[in-house]
């Protein structure tokens, strides 16, 4: 390098160093004439409610014509004691700043102070007063007397309902409402408070009934805070007369005379026992017990005579004031009846362990099911079987075959331990089957059964499909154990997977009907 260059690069380097020096040696020059900083507030007074949540900022406006150093912001106590609340040191402009925050306050806070610094540590202090409204109790409810109760027995005036409402802050609404065992329903019309009262005083005689549980009053002030007070309400009336028998289901053959033991009692004293027999629907009093003597409790045995339509027996006790009750005893005249038994489909045909005993084949001689292994042993075991339960396809689409039709009514699916089937049954029963539409089951009767059900419309070796809740009505084959050319009737009244493997593996429960 020749030494012009080597003096031109020197120089360059010394007035780049020259000019660093420079720049670091600017000084800004203050000038103590200018004003101090100035704090205007937006608000002379900041009136604080504590049951709002809306409550506004605090807001001031901080002006300095030398530039900011820092802000702080203090809160001053009831007790005079200041604590710093937040330094602001860095301004977009340190001219002017503006100041704006939501507080959370508190009931003992007094005013809030900003004090303003400038860049030559000149302090300019100014305070906001706090007008603060402490946080109000929601309004109280008193009722007096604390509950009421009334005995129809024992009579006399309904005690008076008596309540009072106060509110710290004022009452907005009151509304009243009596509940009962139906519901709850509004009582007169809504108040309102306009004028925003400290206090409501209620006293009124409200006839409660019987089913009054009390009576409610719901109160809300001006902040929408609510209330909600109940009056205990208990109306106590004698029960109507309590009867108790001894079963609820009687057997009995045609026009047999059965005696129904009972046992009556009352409160107030038993007037009558009226007993009715029911016949297709239809009420048919057979007699009237009267007691003169109005006793608080009977012991009888009434006689009635059971016929081939009889569905129910009715009893009606009516005590002295003329409350009555009543029960009704189920009648099975000339009939074999079975409330509840549970067949299986034809996953089930030789048994199920988590069903034991539950089959797909029924009799209708004995009221239950048997395996396949069974009804394959012998004829006599073949005749005592009349009807299968099977369950189609993914959907399980429930089906009632008789046992004859072969593969048509899938007796080659119903299969025995042994690989034998309802093919290899030495007799197949050809019980027919009808699925009845808005039958009445449960008041069904060997008469109603007869008379209803026609044998020539009973033709079919198939129900498909049927559901819970159906009628199914059947008749059954000369071959079978229970007689030949017999009606009766089934109702579905259950029906669920029993196997989570396998939909196909269903139990259904069943009520039958089967006249003599």
């Amino acid at each position: 390098m020749t030494m012009s260059k080597k003096i031109v690069y020197l120089l360059m380097a010394l007035i780049t160093f020259g000019g660093v020096i420079s720049c670091e040696d600017k000084k800004e020059i203050l000038d103590s004439s200018k004003r101090e900083p100035e704090i205007t507030f937006a608000f002379d007074v900041m009136n604080i409610d504590m049951n709002l949540i809306d409550n506004l900022p605090v807001v001031a406006v901080i002006r300095s014509e030398l530039g900011l150093k820092d802000v702080l912001v203090q809160i001053e106590k009831k007790d005079n004691n200041i604590i710093d609340h937040k330094t602001i040191t860095e301004f977009f402009n340190e001219n002017a700043f503006s100041y704006s925050e939501k507080i959370n306050y508190s009931p003992d806070y007094k005013s809030i102070i900003i004090k303003a610094t400038d860049k030559l540590n000149r302090t300019t202090s100014a305070s906001l007063p706090l007008n603060i409204t402490e946080v109000k109790e929601p309004p109280t409810i008193v009722f007096n007397p604390p509950s009421i109760l009334y005995d129809e027995i024992e009579g006399g005036p309904m005690p008076v309902t008596s309540f009072t409402v106060q509110s710290i802050a004022g009452l907005r609404s009151l509304e009243m409402f009596l509940v009962a065992e139906s519901g709850q329903t509004q009582y007169g019309f809504p108040i309102d408070f306009p004028n925003q009262e400290n206090e409501y005083t209620f006293s009124q005689q409200i006839m409660y009934k019987e089913g009054d549980k009390g009576f409610r009053v719901k109160a809300t002030d001006i902040y929408g805070q609510v209330k909600i007070g109940t009056l205990p309400v208990q109306y106590l009336t004698p029960t109507p007369p309590v009867i108790t028998i001894t079963e609820d289901t009687i057997y009995a053959d045609k026009d047999q005379k059965k005696t129904i033991p009972l046992e009556v009692t009352s409160q107030r004293g038993i007037d009558k026992i009226e007993i009715y027999r029911i016949e297709d629907g239809v009420e048919n009093l057979v007699s009237t017990i009267v007691k003169e003597e109005k006793p608080l409790k009977v012991n009888i045995t009434p006689e009635v005579v059971c016929t081939n339509a009889t569905s129910k027996i009715k009893i009606v006790a009516t005590d002295k004031v003329n409350k009555s009750s009543e029960v009704l005893i189920t009648t099975i005249v000339n009939m074999h009846f079975i409330a509840h038994l549970e067949i299986g489909s034809q996953p089930l045909a030789n048994g199920y362990n988590r069903y034991p005993n539950v089959y797909p084949l029924l009799s209708l001689k004995d009221f239950k099911t048997y395996p396949v292994d069974y009804a394959v042993e012998n004829e006599s075991n073949a005749a005592n079987v009349d009807m299968k339960f099977y369950a189609f396809g993914g959907k399980a689409v429930l089906r009632m075959y008789s046992i004859d039709g072969g593969t048509g009514t899938k007796s080659n699916e119903f299969k025995g331990s042994d690989g034998k089937s309802v093919l290899d049954m030495p007799i197949q029963n050809a019980t027919r089957l009808l699925k009845l539409g808005d039958f009445d089951f449960d008041n069904a009767t060997a008469a109603s059964i007869e008379r209803d059900i026609p044998l020539s419309n009973i033709v079919s070796n198939t129900i498909n499909p049927f559901e819970v809740g159906d009628v199914l009505a059947f008749k059954t084959a000369s071959t079978s154990t229970s007689g030949g050319d017999r009606v009766g009737i089934m109702k579905i009244l259950d029906n669920k997977q029993v196997n989570p493997n396998n939909v196909t593996a269903r139990v259904i429960t069943v009520s039958i009907k089967f006249p003599k």
